[in-house]
């Protein structure tokens, strides 16, 4: 009966273990996330990307699907070159 305890106790601390490891490289990735962000991002930048987003939403909703790399790189481009022509 007490090795089944220690087989429980050592799971439950596995699994502890294991998500606190989880939840550390998480944190991390969004700090590194947000740095290179702030560095490599612009305002224009983002609101392009963010209006390339909802707009792909909308697309796959109406297509029922997935949408294709060149469907993407249509979309997202379309953005940022409106956004290049707005500030001409």
């Amino acid at each position: 009966m007490e090795k089944y305890m220690f087989l429980g106790l050592g799971a439950i601390l596995g699994i502890a273990i294991s998500m606190y490891v989880y939840g550390v490289k998480r944190e991390h990735l969004a700090k590194r996330i947000e740095n290179d962000r702030e560095y490599f991002s612009t305002k224009r930048l983002d609101d392009a990307l963010d209006q390339a987003v909802k707009r792909m939403q909308l697309e796959m909703k109406a297509l029922g699907r997935k949408l294709t790399e060149d469907e993407k790189n249509e979309i997202i481009f379309g953005f940022l070159d409106k956004s290049n022509g707005a500030k001409s």
